[in-house]
C-alpha cells in the first residue's frame, strides 16, 4: 500500500469513527432533551442523531485532511510506519507462546508464594 493511501485511509477511519462517536452521543442528548426530535429520515434506524453524527465526521474528516499540521504529521508517521520491520507470522506465533507460558509461570509462582504466606501467617497468629 501506497503511503499516500495509507495517509487516505487513515483520514477516512477517522472520520467514520468520529462519526459512530459523534451519532451516539447526539442521541443520547436528543433523549435527554427532546426525544420526539430524534425522528427516523430514512426508515426505523437511520435517524436525526445518525445524520448529525455523520455530518461531524465527514466535516471533521475534511477539516483534519485540510489542516496542513496534521496532514504532514499524518505522511511522517506512515513514513515511518514503512520503515518498520514486522515480525513474520512464526515470530508473532512464538512471542504469544512465550508470554503465555510466562505469564502461567508468574501466576503459579505467585500462587505458591501466597499459599507460602498463608500458612506462615496461620502459624504465626495461630488461627
Amino acid at each position: 500500500m501506497s503511503q499516500e493511501r495509507m495517509v487516505n485511509f487513515a483520514f477516512v477511519s477517522t472520520a467514520l469513527l468520529l462519526w459512530l462517536l459523534t451519532a451516539h452521543l447526539f442521541a443520547g442528548v436528543f433523549d435527554l432533551v427532546r426525544p420526539e426530535w430524534d425522528v427516523g429520515i430514512i426508515g426505523r434506524e437511520f435517524r436525526l442523531s445518525n445524520l448529525c453524527g455523520m455530518s461531524v465526521g465527514v466535516l471533521g474528516g475534511i477539516a483534519l485532511w485540510r489542516d496542513q499540521r496534521v496532514f504532514n504529521l499524518a505522511h511522517e508517521v506512515a513514513g515511518e510506519l514503512r520503515k518498520v520491520t514486522w515480525p513474520s507470522f512464526a515470530e508473532t506465533r512464538l512471542s504469544t507462546v512465550v508470554v503465555m507460558v510466562t505469564t502461567v509461570l508468574v501466576a503459579v509462582l505467585l500462587a505458591l508464594f501466597d499459599f507460602g504466606f498463608r500458612l506462615l501467617t496461620k502459624a504465626i497468629y495461630g488461627i
